[in-house]
């Protein structure tokens, strides 16, 4: 039975799974930071042998085929520099380098071909066509054009909040939830700790899910910002199904990342509104499976193995908790 590696690397987690044709799950490891960019080459390299040594267990039957999906492959030097590094300590006979982007678009289509657009702490997204082309954003933050995720949210959140506070901008119920969730007694005091770098990155980034709670409420200004955030990953899921000619297909798009699981339909209703202008046959999901199962089902698809329903079945029965999502992806 011929065997495939999925690795899916980012900036805080790496995943590996190991897979069978049939769909039987073979192995799973785990590691660290996989992106170069962030930690640096050696490091990347150490935690995704990490992550691949614990999804083989000390098997030694060649493994046919390792996709690994890294963040951090944007420009072809990128691709060049990983698959070097990949195969240096080669953990299957063939090594394919693809973006993180295609392992977490894979985990949500039903079939090979699609749209996805990543808002977790940043903001990415890609194209696969049904010929196989793919189109990957480079995700690079403003300096690409982009704009978007947990990080920039909580930036626009803290800009609005210093706007409301010196006249400059509408009142917000915003300045009220920041303050209580950083347990401060005024906006100068948050505007200290900041300016002094005293509330960290991951605090910063705690902040999102306010966004979405205030909204709710009704509060105007937070309500703007997350059409704001909707309204882009639409023009962004549009351009990639323009780019792609894929406009009379019909693509699924698959929508990745923490931000989009914020409360209540705001930010989805958003997004579909904006697709659904141009293109209205167009179905906006949400993954299935954690983007490793992606990566694995893609090197399933790089041997040529078409994975039917009972393939998927096996997968599903034997993936480990955590991986499989459900069933109810459609939003």
């Amino acid at each position: 039975m011929r065997m495939v590696l999925g690795i899916d690397g980012g900036a805080s987690k790496t995943h590996a799974l190991l897979l069978g044709e049939n769909g039987a799950v073979f192995g799973f490891g785990k590691g660290g930071c996989a992106n170069h960019q962030s930690c640096g080459l050696a490091e990347a390299e150490a935690e995704i042998e990490k992550a691949v040594q614990e999804a083989l267990n000390g098997r030694t039957a060649p493994i046919d085929l390792a996709c690994y999906c890294l963040a951090g492959a944007d420009f072809p030097s990128d691709y060049t520099m990983l698959q070097n590094a990949m195969e240096k300590n080669p953990a299957a006979r063939r090594i394919v380098v693809k973006n993180d982007t295609m392992a977490a678009m894979r985990a949500g289509l039903s079939r090979p071909w699609g749209v996805v657009v990543i808002c977790g702490s940043g903001f990415n997204s890609a194209a696969r066509t049904p010929e196989g082309k793919e189109i990957v954003m480079p995700g690079l933050g403003a300096m690409s054009g982009d704009w978007g995720g947990g990080y920039a949210l909580a930036e626009e959140m803290i800009r609005l909040i210093m706007r409301a506070w010196d006249t400059r901008g509408a009142p917000t119920l915003l300045t009220e939830a920041v303050l209580d969730h950083f347990d401060l007694r005024s906006v100068e005091e948050l505007l200290y700790r900041l300016y002094h770098d005293k509330i960290d990155y991951q605090k910063v980034m705690s902040m999102v899910p306010l966004l979405f709670e205030t909204a709710e409420k009704g509060d105007q200004v937070a309500i703007d910002l997350v059409k704001r955030m909707g309204v882009e990953t639409g023009v962004t899921a549009r351009s990639l199904i323009r780019r792609g000619g894929m406009e009379a297909l019909n693509p699924e798009v698959v929508l990745g990342g923490s931000v989009y699981k914020g409360q209540g339909s705001l930010l989805i209703d958003t997004v579909k509104a904006e697709i659904h202008t141009h293109y209205p046959g167009v179905m906006v999901k949400q993954p299935k499976y954690e983007p490793v199962v992606g990566a694995a089902l893609l090197a399933l698809e790089a041997l040529g193995i078409t994975i039917g329903q009972a393939a998927i079945k096996k997968m599903e029965s034997t993936l480990p908790k955590g991986l499989f999502i459900g069933d109810s992806i459609s939003i």
